[in-house]
């Protein structure tokens, strides 16, 4: 029952979290500019971009894309992943991108969406899977997540997909989303291996 109710609290919170998302896409242009992620507005003090970048999008098909990952993500998550855990690590990932995008990818002049985040996600949900439960079908999944990323970065963004989200795909965010995903899978991998059986 414990566990039932977790995920009922997931699926409340990605109700409300998708909410938002169209709330924040319906608003004006001009408003969602504020919101985005742009190298020269962080470095004048604006520091709410590092977050709410993630939480817009090019337009309604891109957030349409980014909504259905983030139920996937969801589905994916098992009994440990609370309402309250979600939101934290989806901050954590959000964060991680747009500073390892500004220390890392300065020539990337703008960015909005959720994907890199959604990377981080997969990466911190299947890992613990793979290394704790030795899941197979976790392993292919993130094995597919991984060579898709790596065909991304060789080939180039596909100019079918950009065309569909209405811009252009930052694959660097995607692969800081995995960092983050990596580093917050294994933390949380070595705080359960310190704490002692009973």
């Amino acid at each position: 029952m414990k566990s039932e109710r977790v995920f009922a609290g997931n699926w409340w919170c990605v109700l409300a979290l998708l909410v938002a998302m169209a709330a924040l896409q319906a608003l004006p242009a001009s408003v969602r500019a504020l919101l985005r992620y742009a190298p020269q507005a962080l470095e004048q003090g604006q520091w709410w971009r590092l977050l709410t970048a993630h939480a817009i999008h090019l337009g309604w098909m891109h957030a349409a894309l980014n909504a259905a990952g983030l139920v996937l993500c969801c589905a994916l998550a098992d009994a440990s992943w609370t309402p309250r855990r979600l939101l934290a690590r989806m901050a954590f990932l959000a964060v991680t991108v747009s500073l390892l995008l500004w220390i890392f990818s300065p020539e990337t002049p703008d960015y909005v969406g959720l994907s890199g985040v959604l990377y981080g996600l997969i990466v911190w949900i299947l890992l613990p899977a793979i290394l704790a439960r030795r899941d197979v079908a976790a392993a292919i999944a993130l094995a597919s997540v991984f060579a898709w990323l790596g065909w991304q970065s060789w080939a180039g963004p596909a100019p079918r997909e950009e065309a569909l989200i209405g811009g252009y795909i930052v694959t660097q965010a995607h692969w800081f989303g995995v960092l983050g995903g990596l580093m917050g899978a294994l933390s949380r991998l070595g705080v359960a291996g310190a704490v002692p059986r009973r």
